[in-house]
């Protein structure tokens, strides 16, 4: 969402008689599979790590569940139809894959011929990206390139000018002394930014929790998103240690309901400021020297643009951690467990070479003006199509063999997660990360209620 609003505000920038339409389009096909979807990736990614890793590398290759995802896509790909009808587009920008499979089996069904151009978000190819009727593809880096040329798409389509973001990262903060001292922070003092993303609690907490130990002085902002516990958890903490705190709390609950959370308590040393949720992290990378965070593609991209190293803790097996492989071995970030986060932090901070030269490598890497190098391929697109649009009709659809109804597709879906939740139980027991087996039989079980809940809709 992040790539598309920067993408929308460039385009709007540069041709102001432009229309533009944004949509969520998993939500736009289908609420149930949307739920299935994020509610499926939310559990399995933060509760069941290992099992999401198998299920994105085998949705990578030629099996069950990479077939699973063509079919579902296929059949919701008709949901676009009516859409395409009423706003007349002259080109259509994808920044998620499944909707790169959607528009492109429209495509190759004849039902249009709008040009597509595919946004990868990561820093890692995956087959799902890859479709017969993309016209572009944006890609992070060179080194994307040729993997991608690996996976059969042609050279000359793939654009390595890097992930659309606010031109805002990019701009060098002239006011950074001002901005730390606005926030009871001593400019002379090193910063260190800790975003903690939507989810987790625990292992942000021991991250936080290690890096006070650190014998140097220096601050801490920590930004938790719209993670409500966790902000509670960290303003428990400071309210414990007021003199530590920087500024005042500022919680923005969307839910009243104050969360229950067993209280963690331990001395802080370094001044924090806690912030719940912001439109302004780019003056908070402006001003940090290291960001902590965990590897999602549009904040790494941005910690780029920002030229801001990184430490990156626990990313989920999958994207996170083909993207934190990437970054590591091009000197852009280090890899940090909770339990070695203060070794590391303090080796960067005591003895800046090694984060200066990794803010040399992001300033060479971080694709400066990628959002308005993606607007110069969808120019150049609309500009090169040699045939008139073809529009579709509301009323339109089309066969497919590969199709299926949807409760067809959501049993198909519970039956793919109950195959790799049997697989997961074959892990030896170091595998399980600390879980209690009771905890572990109780997530499992609330996994599968959801999906029997979505497929009832159906029945």
């Amino acid at each position: 969402m992040r790539a598309a609003q920067a993408l929308e505000a460039v385009i709007r920038e540069r041709d102001s008689e432009s229309v533009v339409k944004t949509v969520d389009g998993l939500e736009y096909a289908n609420h149930y599979f949307n739920r299935m979807v994020v509610d499926g990736y939310k559990i399995s990614a933060t509760k069941f790590p290992k099992m999401y890793g198998m299920i994105y590398h085998a949705s990578n290759t030629d099996t069950s569940v990479y077939k699973l995802m063509q079919k579902a896509n296929s059949h919701f790909a008709k949901k676009f139809i009516p859409l395409l009808a009423e706003f007349k587009p002259d080109i259509i920008v994808s920044t998620h894959s499944f909707m790169s499979i959607m528009i492109s089996r429209l495509i190759e069904k004849g039902i249009t011929n709008i040009p597509l151009i595919s946004i990868v978000t990561d820093f890692a190819p995956h087959a799902s990206y890859i479709n017969p009727c993309v016209s572009e593809y944006v890609v992070s880096s060179i080194q994307m390139v040729d993997e991608f040329e690996k996976l059969g798409v042609d050279r000359n389509k793939i654009h390595p000018v890097g992930i659309p973001i606010a031109p805002v990262f990019f701009e060098k903060d002239e006011k950074k002394e001002e901005h730390l001292a606005a926030l009871g922070f001593d400019p002379a003092l090193q910063t260190v930014l800790v975003m903690a993303g939507s989810f987790g609690v625990t292992d942000i907490l021991k991250i936080y929790e290690n890096i006070n130990e650190i014998e140097l002085d220096f601050q801490i902002i920590v930004i938790t998103g719209k993670n409500q516990k966790l902000f509670d958890a960290f303003n428990s903490i400071l309210s414990c240690n007021q003199a530590y705190r920087a500024g005042d709390a500022q919680p923005n609950f969307d839910d009243e309901k104050e969360p229950s959370r067993k209280e963690t308590k331990f001395n802080v040393t370094k001044k924090t400021k806690l912030i719940y949720f912001t439109d302004e992290v780019e003056k908070y990378m402006h001003i940090s020297d290291l960001i902590i965070t965990k590897p999602g593609g549009l904040t790494v991209t941005e910690s780029l643009a920002s030229c801001l190293p990184m430490a990156l803790f626990k990313g989920i097996p999958g994207q996170e951690t083909d993207n934190t492989e990437y970054l590591c071995n091009n000197n852009l970030a280090i890899s940090i467990k909770k339990n070695t986060a203060a070794d590391v932090v303090y080796q960067l901070l005591k003895y800046p070479d090694r984060l200066n030269s990794m803010k040399e490598s992001c300033s060479r890497l971080n694709n400066k003006d990628s959002a308005y190098k993606v607007y110069e391929i969808i120019e150049d697109s609309v500009n090169s199509m040699t045939e008139p649009v073809k529009l579709p009709s509301a009323d339109d659809t089309f066969e497919d063999t590969n199709d299926g109804d949807e409760e067809e597709i959501y049993t198909e879906f519970s039956e793919v997660f109950g195959e790799y939740d049997d697989k997961l139980d074959e892990l030896e027991e170091s595998e399980w990360s600390g879980y209690f087996e009771e905890k572990m039989h109780h997530l499992k079980d609330k996994m599968k209620k959801e999906f029997k809940k979505i497929n009832t809709k159906f029945q």
